[in-house]
Order: structure tokens, then C-alpha cells, then sequence
């Protein structure tokens, strides 16, 4: 009796929790059922559409859709010189999380991972030396890439490498004139940084340093050593100056030049995430340098080539004061120069990945004048140039200027002096053996300082006379 009643009493309880179980389970089915009929018009994943479809259809679309790129996928990956081809075996894809995750409108990203290890030792494997871990950030480039099954791209490892703080170029400059302005400078700027993603310029670094420089001389050293500096890193020129004549502590196609009287200026660009650091210090008479930084995969050297030299003309001044037998010169010659400088990137095998025109410098070659005698007509063996016009000047009793009995620049072809008056002619000899450039400088000249062709004006119009 009491078991029919215990009976009686839970028969009505299990019947009524087994048809709440079965109305939510039915309720869950239903539901299902209804939302996976189809999707919003226009839905897409990776720019597949998936309109209409059910879930597993487009599970199924997408499947298909991903193994077909894998076969024809081109995303390259870049760095020290080489490109290779991604694995697409270092992704997974999660086709159900994409589908969950379809936007109402638009063209929603795939659900992609990348395998860590299997990237860390396909790294390893084709860049040896290096690892992921020097590439903070190269999952998710991958990542935002396949997502959307881009089938070419090309990814520079470069834009993510991060590797240990290295000196990458040292130099110095040997018996400089160390003046007081350039000892104050660098004893106020020993170290120089140059930030991350930004622009230096050297004037701006002098106005926000504080820095005082009486003459831009002070200067010439160390922007010339600064400039040498920064050749051996992927440093950018913006803008860079020269003198007119290549000062005595710059090597050919090393110099630069700062002037903040006329805006001369030294400027580049530092397209790293990273900084770079330069520092001075002056020994004696050597001021010496160098560049640091996060090591970089490559390596940058400065190749200089197309070297010229230009002979100087020979301008000829005839004076009445310098007696018959002496030549004296008032100014020395210098040769012109003109070379080109390269930039040159090598991979970490040693081959050159990549090379720079950086420049082409010139500096114009400087005459030679020379101050004859009034009458003399050909350089001979007695002709000496150890005296100076000044000296002779002073000797004859005469002053020291001679701006009322001396022209200059009076060519061969130029026509005769007017007025009988003028004691002295000045003549430039020298033939070109090349084009005259558009800014002025002769490409080439040759001296011949025994011609016996030389004619002079004042001869004439003593003739004349």
C-alpha cells in the first residue's frame, strides 16, 4: 500500500520533468532548425558569398574555397635578401567561428591562427641565424593577410626585426684644426639621437639644443663625420650641402656641409621603429665618431667610383712693375674633382642585395694667376715665380695697389684695350676639352703656359704707338 501511494505521489513529477525536457530540447532543435535555413542577403566570408547557404553549406563552401588558395596563394615573405613563399601550413582556419561570426553586411574576415612553433622553424629553416621572436608583430600581419585569402603579397620581415643594440660604423677625422667653437660643441653634444620614425635636422638640432657656433667651419668636421656616419645605415639623405672647394679634413664625397647663416642644412630620415644613437670625441687633433643601434640584417657600405680631375686654367696678368726675368703667382691652382658615391647593400652571405647612387660632388677646379712682365713676350728659363707682385711692388717704390694699373680676365680672343693709358693687360690662357656645364664649371681645360702663339693687347698698342 504505501509503495502504490509513494508511486501515485512521483508518477505526476517524473511526467511533468520529462516534458520540460523534452518542450526545451524540442524548443533548442527548433530554433536551430529556423536560424540555419539561410543567411542575410549579401553575407560574405573572405569575399565568398554566402548568401542562402546553411551553416554547413557554407562551412563546407569555405573548406573548399581555402584549399584551392592554398595551392595558388603567392604571399611571399622578404628578409635579408631573399624571398620565400609562407607555408600555408602555419595557419589554421576556423570555419565555424567565421561563420558565427558573419557580419550583417559586408565582407567579414576568416577566423585564422598561426602555429607559433611550426612559423618559428619555418623561419628558421629558410633565414637561419634568426628566429620569430625577432619579429614582434608578424602574426598578426600573416594573420590580417589570409583572413581575407589575399592570393599575392608581400611581406618585408624588415618592417618587424628587433634584434640586440650593435655599433654599426665607426670613423675619425685626423689632423683637424680643432677650433674653440667646435671643442664647445662636442663637449655639449657628445651623443646624438636620432629617434624612431622621425626626421632630424642638424639645424634644428642646434636650435633646440642650445647650441652657439661662432663660424660654420666649426661645424664642417662634424657634420662631414656625422654624414660619413649615417652612409653605413639605411638612413634616407633629404638634403645635404658641400663647399665650393673640399676642405682639408673631408675626404672626397664624405663631406657636408652647415650653415645657419645661409640655411645650409643637413637633413635625413629614420624610417625604423627603432633609434639610432651618435656619439663624439675629440683627441688631440682627431675627432672620432660612431652610429648605433638595434642590429639590423644587413650590412651598408659606401663605394665611391668615376673619379675626375680637372686641371686648373692659367690666367696671365702683366704688370709693369715686375721686372724682365721674374714670374710671380699670386693665387696657386687646385684641380677640379668630381666622383660619384654609391651606397651599397649586402645580405648576411655576404651579396650586394641592393645598391644606392647617393651623389655626385663637384668642386670646380681654381685658376692659376700668374703675374708677368709687362713686355715679356714667352716664358723662359730665367722667369722665376718665388716673388710675390707685392714684394716687387714695394721694392719699385710703388703702392700696393694696383687696381689703376692692372686688368683681369682679358682673354686671347678678346678685343683690343681701348686708351693707350693701360700699363698692364691681363690674359687667360687655357683650351677647354669639353663642354661648358649649365652651372658654369668646365668639364676640362689644358694649360700650355710655353705656346708661342700668346698675343697680348698692350703689345699691340705699343706697336701702334
Amino acid at each position: 500500500m504505501k509503495n502504490r501511494r509513494l508511486i501515485r505521489l512521483l508518477a505526476p513529477m517524473f511526467i511533468m520533468i520529462v516534458l520540460y525536457a523534452g518542450v526545451s530540447q524540442l524548443g533548442v532543435f527548433l530554433y536551430e532548425k529556423v536560424t540555419s535555413v539561410s543567411f542575410i542577403q549579401n553575407a560574405e566570408a573572405a569575399s565568398v558569398d554566402l548568401s542562402g547557404k546553411t551553416k554547413k553549406q557554407a562551412i563546407k563552401l569555405l573548406e573548399t574555397k581555402v584549399e584551392s588558395w592554398k595551392g595558388e596563394q603567392e604571399i611571399m615573405l622578404s628578409f635579408d635578401g631573399r624571398d620565400v613563399l609562407l607555408d600555408s601550413g602555419t595557419i589554421a582556419f576556423h570555419f565555424k567561428e567565421s561563420v558565427g561570426a558573419l557580419k550583417e553586411k559586408g565582407n567579414s574576415p576568416l577566423a585564422v591562427s598561426v602555429d607559433e612553433a611550426a612559423l618559428n622553424g619555418y623561419i628558421e629553416e629558410r633565414f637561419p641565424g634568426y628566429h620569430l621572436d625577432q619579429f614582434p608583430g608578424l602574426q598578426k600581419r600573416i594573420e590580417d593577410a589570409t583572413s581575407m585569402l589575399k592570393v599575392e603579397e608581400t611581406i618585408d620581415l624588415d618592417d618587424f626585426f628587433e634584434g640586440e643594440e650593435n655599433v654599426f660604423y665607426a670613423g675619425e677625422l685626423d689632423e683637424i684644426e680643432v677650433s674653440p667653437g667646435l671643442s664647445a660643441f662636442i663637449e655639449a653634444n657628445p651623443v646624438i639621437d636620432i629617434p624612431g620614425n622621425a626626421r632630424f635636422s642638424f639645424l634644428e638640432f642646434l636650435d633646440s639644443s642650445g647650441s652657439s657656433v661662432s663660424t660654420p667651419d666649426d661645424l664642417g668636421p662634424v657634420a662631414s663625420l656625422l654624414y660619413e656616419l649615417i652612409l653605413h645605415t639605411d638612413l634616407a639623405i633629404a638634403e645635404r650641402n658641400i663647399s665650393t672647394g673640399l676642405p682639408p679634413y673631408a675626404s672626397l664625397g664624405l663631406e657636408a656641409r652647415v650653415n645657419p647663416v645661409t640655411g645650409q642644412d643637413l637633413v635625413f630620415m629614420n624610417a625604423r621603429d627603432s633609434a639610432y644613437t651618435v656619439t663624439f670625441s675629440l683627441h688631440d687633433n682627431t675627432l672620432k665618431g660612431q652610429i648605433s643601434g638595434m642590429t639590423m640584417p644587413y650590412e651598408y657600405k659606401v663605394r665611391t667610383t668615376g673619379k675626375k680631375e680637372y686641371p686648373p686654367r692659367v690666367v696671365k696678368q702683366f704688370s709693369a712693375f715686375i721686372p724682365q726675368g721674374v714670374l710671380a703667382t699670386t693665387q696657386e691652382g687646385e684641380k677640379g674633382k668630381l666622383i660619384s658615391v654609391y651606397r651599397d647593400k649586402y645580405s648576411s652571405d655576404g651579396d650586394v642585395i641592393d645598391e644606392e647612387l647617393i651623389s655626385e660632388d663637384f668642386y670646380a677646379p681654381a685658376n692659376r694667376v700668374e703675374v708677368w712682365p709687362l713686355n715679356a713676350g714667352e716664358p723662359d728659363g730665367t722667369l722665376s715665380d718665388e716673388a710675390s707682385v707685392q714684394d716687387q711692388e714695394k721694392e719699385d717704390g710703388s703702392s700696393e695697389s694696383d687696381s689703376e694699373s692692372s686688368t683681369e680676365g682679358i682673354r686671347e680672343d678678346s678685343p683690343e684695350v681701348e686708351g693707350e693709358s693701360a700699363p698692364v693687360v691681363d690674359e687667360e690662357e687655357g683650351t677647354a676639352d669639353g663642354n661648358h656645364e649649365d652651372d658654369g664649371h668646365t668639364s676640362g681645360t689644358t694649360d700650355k703656359t710655353d705656346s708661342p702663339n700668346v698675343k697680348t693687347a698692350p703689345k699691340k698698342k705699343k706697336a701702334e704707338k
